[in-house]
C-alpha cells in the first residue's frame, strides 16, 4: 500500500487517505470508509490473517482501492478537546475532502463509496445533502454507486437495541469518549460528540442535523445505485430489518438488500472467515453489474 496522503478538511483538520496501488487507466475506484471504533486497517485483514481483507479482495477484482481515516481515527488528527467534533463533521467536512482528492487523482474515474456501519451512513447522508441542493448535475452526483455493510435505519429499534444505544450515549457523555478498546468494541476509542450525535439520531428515530436538515427524509432524493449488505446474525447493531429500512428510504431505482448466510454478524461482514466466500463476491458482482465492468 502506498504512503498516506495528508489532506486538510475545510475546518483545518488533517485527515489521512490511503491508496492500495496507483492506477492510471481510468478503472473504477472504491473508497472504503470505516465506521465507529476502527480505522482504515479494518479493511486489510480477515480474521487474524493480514493482507486478506476486503480491500485486497476488491483490488484483485480490478478496482482502484482507496481507504479513508476519518478524523479521530487511524493516521488522522485526534480531537483537540472533548466534545469538539460532531458526527456531521464526518459528513460535511471529511467526506467532500476525501471524495475530491480521489476524483482528482483518478482523473474523474467512476467512484463508489463503500462504508461499514456508520461509515455507510456518512456517505448516504452526504448524498442526501447534495441531492436536495440546487447544484449542477455533475456536482450533485459525485458517486457512481454506494454500498453499505451493516448500516441500519433509525426506525423501530426495539427495547433492547434502544436501551443499548442509550447506555452507550450515557457512558460516552460521562467519560467524554467511548472506551471502545477497553470494552472490546474495536481498536479505537470514539469521540463523545461524534458517537453521541450518531447514537442520538438513532434513538430519536430521525437523522436530523444541527441546522435542522432531515437526512433521513433526504434519502428519498438519492438516485445513486445502492446496495445494502446485512449480517444475518447481526441482532444488535444492524439487523437485516433495520438495513431494509435504509433500502426503503433511498430513492434510487436500482437498490438492493443482500443478507449473508447465518452466523455472520456486524463485525463478521469484514472479519468473519466466511465473508470472502459469502458476501464479498456478491458486492463485487453487484459493482460489476452496476458499473458495467464485466
Amino acid at each position: 500500500m502506498t504512503l498516506a496522503r495528508r489532506l486538510t478538511a475545510s475546518d483545518g483538520v488533517e485527515i489521512a487517505l490511503h491508496r492500495m496501488r496507483a492506477h492510471r487507466d481510468g478503472r473504477p475506484a472504491v473508497l472504503l470508509v470505516h465506521g465507529a471504533f476502527s480505522g482504515h486497517t479494518v479493511w486489510l485483514r480477515n480474521g487474524r490473517t493480514r493482507d486478506s481483507g476486503l480491500a485486497y479482495f476488491l483490488g484483485a477484482r480490478g478496482f482502484d482501492v482507496w481507504l479513508a481515516d476519518l478524523r479521530g481515527h487511524g493516521l488522522s488528527a485526534r480531537e483537540p478537546a472533548r466534545f469538539r467534533w460532531r458526527f456531521e463533521d464526518w459528513i460535511l467536512k471529511d467526506t467532500p475532502t476525501l471524495v475530491a482528492r480521489v476524483t482528482e487523482e483518478t482523473g474523474g474515474a467512476p467512484l463508489v463509496w463503500i462504508g461499514h456501519s456508520s461509515g455507510g451512513a456518512v456517505g448516504l447522508c452526504w448524498l442526501a445533502r447534495l441531492s436536495g441542493a440546487a447544484l449542477p448535475l455533475a456536482a450533485a452526483l459525485p458517486l457512481a454507486a454506494c454500498v453499505t455493510l451493516g448500516t441500519p435505519g433509525p426506525l423501530r429499534m426495539g427495547a433492547l437495541r434502544r436501551g443499548a444505544a442509550w447506555s452507550i450515549v450515557r457512558l460516552t457523555r460521562l467519560l467524554g469518549r467511548f472506551p471502545s478498546r477497553a470494552l472490546g468494541f474495536g481498536p479505537e476509542d470514539e469521540s463523545a460528540g461524534v458517537l453521541g450525535q450518531w447514537m442520538g439520531w438513532n434513538v430519536a428515530g430521525s437523522w436530523r442535523g444541527d441546522d435542522g436538515f432531515d437526512y433521513w427524509s433526504g434519502l428519498a432524493h438519492v438516485r445513486v445505485p445502492y446496495l445494502s449488505v446485512a449480517g444475518a446474525s447481526d441482532w444488535l447493531f444492524a439487523p437485516p430489518a433495520a438495513c431494509q429500512q435504509v433500502v426503503d428510504a433511498v430513492g434510487a431505482p436500482r437498490k438492493e438488500l443482500f443478507v449473508t448466510a447465518p452466523g455472520i454478524d456486524h463485525k463478521g461482514l469484514l472479519l468473519d472467515r466466511r465473508a470472502p466466500q459469502d458476501c464479498w463476491p456478491r458486492v463485487a458482482a453487484w459493482l460489476d453489474e452496476t458499473l458495467g465492468t464485466r
